[in-house]
């Protein structure tokens, strides 16, 4: 039981943020579960103990919700639909907001976190989001995010999981019955200092290069598909970033400087362990079994 409800705090974190459908996408990201080391992790520590290696296999017949006895590769991928919103529910969450009950929600009725949501979902920009409104910017933003739609992109975000990448031997996104059975020796392979044990340093995520970052945020974030972001497009953790990235000071931000910016930011800073939600490095390991 405790394993579902370290998934559920995660996907209720999930879930507020996409009641302000955009509010929040970066915040959401950083919640974006790791599905295969959540499944092998039993006691939730951050670390793989011998026996959470040993019982690798039962453990991810777990995510094996068609019961085909392999995970494909929808199986292994985070999903929005997991946390059980859409257009109609963030409707009706959003306009618990509206105080005076006139049918549309004003910027004086929201909380300071969905002002930036306001101002992305008022396509006519009259000061006012209608229901319309609302479900016409969850429409637009109805794509999982981090989930690209292109599979071998898919794939290759997967395999940033270094404990993805190792029980996926073939590299095709699933991981088949054989793969499965045979999990806990490929996991093995991880373990750098051959303590028997996998610590949470021994398994962080692997963070994009700047190119591949670029095209996933463009991707993600340019809902008019011209190439750029504009300051409302941006997700809000970047907004901070927004004004020292705009080299040419013409208000968007163009691949190339997009570019620029993911260059500059430190490679094992704070984005890195925020967005693969990866546990802190201080954490202490399992200790070996007396």
């Amino acid at each position: 039981m405790s394993q579902f409800v370290g998934f559920n705090r995660k996907s209720l974190v999930a879930v507020l943020a996409l009641s302000a459908c955009t509010a929040a996408l970066a915040q959401r990201q950083q919640g974006r579960p790791r599905l295969v080391l959540e499944a092998l992790d039993l006691d939730h520590d951050g670390s793989l103990s011998k026996q959470e290696i040993q019982a690798a296999p039962a453990s991810l017949h777990a995510l094996d919700r068609d019961q085909d006895g392999q995970l494909s590769l929808e199986e292994l991928t985070p999903r929005r639909d997991d946390a059980g919103a859409n257009p109609a529910q963030l409707v009706t969450q959003l306009m618990q907001f509206d105080k005076n009950a006139d049918g549309v929600l004003t910027p004086d009725e929201l909380p300071e976190r969905m002002q930036s949501l306001f101002a992305r979902a008022d396509t006519n920009k009259d000061g006012k989001l209608t229901p319309d409104e609302i479900r016409q910017s969850a429409a637009r933003t109805s794509a999982p995010r981090g989930r690209p739609s292109d599979p071998a992109e898919t794939i290759d975000l997967l395999h940033l999981d270094p404990v993805v990448d190792a029980l996926d031997i073939d590299h095709n996104g699933v991981i088949s019955a054989e793969e499965i059975r045979t999990a806990s020796l490929h996991l093995l392979v991880l373990d750098k200092n051959h303590d028997g044990i996998l610590s949470a340093d021994e398994m962080i995520v692997r963070q994009q290069s700047p190119a591949q970052r670029v095209a996933h945020i463009l991707r993600e974030f340019d809902t008019n598909e011209d190439g750029k972001l504009s300051l409302e497009e941006v997700p809000d953790g970047m907004r901070g970033r927004f004004a020292d990235a705009d080299k040419n000071k013409d208000g968007f931000l163009d691949a190339s400087e997009l570019q620029q910016m993911f260059a500059s930011m430190p490679a094992n800073g704070p984005r890195h362990d925020r967005d693969n939600n990866v546990a802190p490095a201080t954490q202490p390991s399992k200790g070996q079994p007396d």
